[in-house]
């Protein structure tokens, strides 16, 4: 069976002057990704077809699950369904036996593409593992000022059918190195994530731009790959921005046209000019 497609054309209506036209509307296709960890763990993610492995290794990597690529013994992904409203995307994945996954094993977890961490027994397993961002590298606002609209150029699907999120990865010169679309914003950090693993690009000097909300678990995520920037297009919520300033990551929100720095602002270039700055920013 072939790979289901990223968006499919529904029959819609407008109304318009006491009119109601028929039209066509592409929408995201959403479908249940099952993945089974060592025959034992299972997953469930609603997602948006593309990059599957990516998002299976970006997802075993954030939940420390895996450390490195060569953790995964295998990756076979399978397509059922016989229509297309019925097609799932099965992942049987064979990965080394690690401390983090104990705590979980033989357990069933659902998690929607609007939850990123459903179905966690407890608030201290997000933590697990974590060290904070080691990163010398610093960044031009002059860049950073460009990287809403060539996010904005870069969303091809949303371009299509205005409902996907994006993640992209860019360098320290404002060059995208890899992008990722999804119906959840989890899902497409986890694709970008887990592409950069399996490319063995270091993170380390590179920033994350999500068009999505920075919550408590995308920063940790971010931690987790090691990214010293994380720049979203809304603004933070305060656990965000606490765990942006313990886990060392600099934490920027662009919402509107403006521009805000909540944390380690001295990785901006220029910020040694800052007046009234406190010397633990």
């Amino acid at each position: 069976m072939n790979a289901p497609k990223m968006y499919k054309k529904i029959r819609s209506f407008t109304w318009t002057d006491e009119v109601i036209t028929p039209e066509s509307s592409e929408l995201l296709v959403e479908t249940p990704l099952e993945i089974t960890i060592n025959r034992d763990r299972q997953v469930l993610i609603m997602f948006t077809p593309g990059m599957t492995r990516e998002l299976v290794f970006g997802f075993l990597f954030t939940e420390g699950l895996i450390k490195e690529v060569s953790d995964v013994r295998h990756c076979d992904v399978t397509y059922r369904g016989g229509g297309e409203e019925d097609q799932v995307v099965e992942v049987d994945v064979g990965i080394r036996e690690v401390e983090a996954l104990s705590a979980g094993a033989g357990s069933r977890r659902i998690s929607y593409s609007s939850c990123g961490i459903c179905g966690k027994e407890n608030y201290y397993e997000l933590k697990k593992g974590l060290g904070r961002v080691k990163s010398r590298a610093r960044f031009s606002m002059e860049v950073l000022n460009k990287l809403p609209k060539r996010l904005g150029e870069l969303q091809t699907l949303y371009q299509r059918t205005g409902g996907s999120h994006a993640a992209i990865l860019f360098d320290g010169n404002g060059r995208a190195v890899i992008q990722g679309e999804d119906m959840g914003r989890h899902n497409a950090l986890d694709k970008v994530i887990g592409a950069a693993l399996m490319k063995g690009i270091s993170c380390e000097d590179k920033i994350l731009v999500s068009s999505g909300r920075a919550s408590l678990e995308m920063i940790l995520k971010t931690a987790r790959a090691g990214v010293p920037l994380f720049m979203a297009m809304s603004r933070p919520t305060s656990r965000a921005v606490e765990a942006a300033k313990f886990y060392n990551i600099t934490l920027l929100d662009m919402a509107r046209g403006s521009n805000r720095i909540y944390s380690h602002a001295r990785r901006i270039v220029g910020f040694e000019r800052t007046r009234n700055q406190n010397p633990s920013e």
